[in-house]
């Protein structure tokens, strides 16, 4: 589960960089920091799971959680959040990597569950994108 231990770390880079700083507290980054420390809860726990055991409903959760932390930095990306950026091209790369995983697992399926799980796992590489994008335009 190395994709999602990919995420969990930038999960936790994203919660650190929200710390305050000599006593200066923003309420944005405070909400953003709960989310990021929320995320990389659920990522770590999938991480522990072991790789052969995850379903391609478990590895497609982990890929939403991802891409939700990609979208998470990249809305709050500027000079408070200068890691942002590293944020979201971590968050990427995991949660395309967990959503290559999730379908090469669903491929053998063959019922309305697996086509639901497939387009969720598009979904990821849309949120993804857009997410990607979104930084690297700023």
């Amino acid at each position: 589960m190395a994709p999602a231990a990919v995420g969990a770390r930038a999960a936790g880079l994203l919660s650190g960089a929200c710390r305050p700083v000599g006593g200066a507290s923003s309420l944005r980054l405070e909400v953003v920091r709960c989310l990021a420390l929320s995320i990389e809860r659920e990522l770590d726990a999938v991480a522990r799971s072991a790789a052969e055991d995850a379903t391609p409903d478990l590895l497609v959760e982990a890929a939403l959680r991802c891409a939700d932390l990609a979208t998470l930095a990249a809305c709050n990306a500027g000079p408070a959040l200068p890691e942002a950026g590293t944020v979201v091209r971590r968050a990427a790369v995991a949660a395309r990597d967990l959503r290559s995983l999730a379908e090469s697992r669903s491929i053998r399926l063959e019922n309305e569950h697996a086509e639901s799980l497939r387009r969720d796992a598009r979904g990821v590489g849309w949120r993804v994108d857009l997410a990607s994008r979104q930084v690297e335009g700023s």
